[in-house]
């Protein structure tokens, strides 16, 4: 049968086990939270690049509309500016 003291000895050694894990998983939670803001960061400025490219795309069309003749390349840039766009969402959705 175990002493006071024997059992006491144990639950301060559980104690600090415990602790030491809290303080590990502080410190993983603050890690993580770091990530989230990191990605929020990357997504935001995303986000406002596809609306830079989604403004300079309606431009483009607006442009080739009013002029009956095809600009050279516009159809080009047309299709980089919606091949970017679907990369920067694609980017934010992951």
């Amino acid at each position: 049968m175990q002493t006071l003291i024997d059992r006491l000895e144990h639950l301060k050694g559980r104690v600090s086990s415990l602790l030491k894990e809290h303080k590990g998983l502080q410190e993983r939670t603050a890690e993580l939270e770091h990530g989230i803001r990191e990605h929020q960061r990357t997504a935001d400025v995303l986000q406002q690049r596809v609306a830079e490219l989604e403004r300079e795309n309606e431009v483009l069309r607006n442009a080739k509309a009013a002029h009956e003749a095809v600009v050279p390349g516009a159809t080009e840039r047309i299709d980089e500016l919606v091949q970017e766009i679907d990369r920067c969402l694609e980017l934010i959705q992951n």
